[in-house]
């Protein structure tokens, strides 16, 4: 995307996001199942892929709380994309604060193909 020759940069807008979920959010983890290390007719038990990520925790809006979509306990999540090693999806779990959160749904804020961060929908 340019204006008048000039591209927007959106490592920069990654950057600010970053700064902006250090300085207010909190650490966290996206745990996600990983099929064991043995053969395919036995690949022995599921292990815990655990990566750390910068997290910021919201509440919706009531005018966004329907009780069925979006309950009141859900939590709006905003997780820094910069350096995260994985890509959030609903089969992981998110933990918070030591709770364990199902993740209901990912939205990214990707322009031009940048991830930015994620917004999750988060319920335990």
């Amino acid at each position: 995307m340019s204006v008048q020759g000039q591209s927007f940069n959106y490592f920069r807008v990654q950057e600010a996001a970053l700064r902006l979920l250090d300085k207010f959010g909190s650490a966290g983890e996206i745990w996600r199942d990983e099929a064991g290390s043995g053969p395919v007719y036995d690949p022995g038990e599921p292990t815990i892929q655990k990566t750390p990520c910068t997290l910021a925790v919201l509440k919706f809006d009531n005018a966004d709380i329907d009780g069925t979509l979006i309950k009141a306990s859900d939590k709006k999540v905003y997780i820094a994309a910069k350096g995260l090693a994985i890509v959030p999806v609903t089969t992981d779990k998110l933990m918070i604060g030591g709770l364990s959160h199902t993740i209901v749904r990912v939205m990214p804020l990707n322009p031009a193909g940048t991830n930015v961060y994620f917004e999750v929908q988060a319920r335990n």
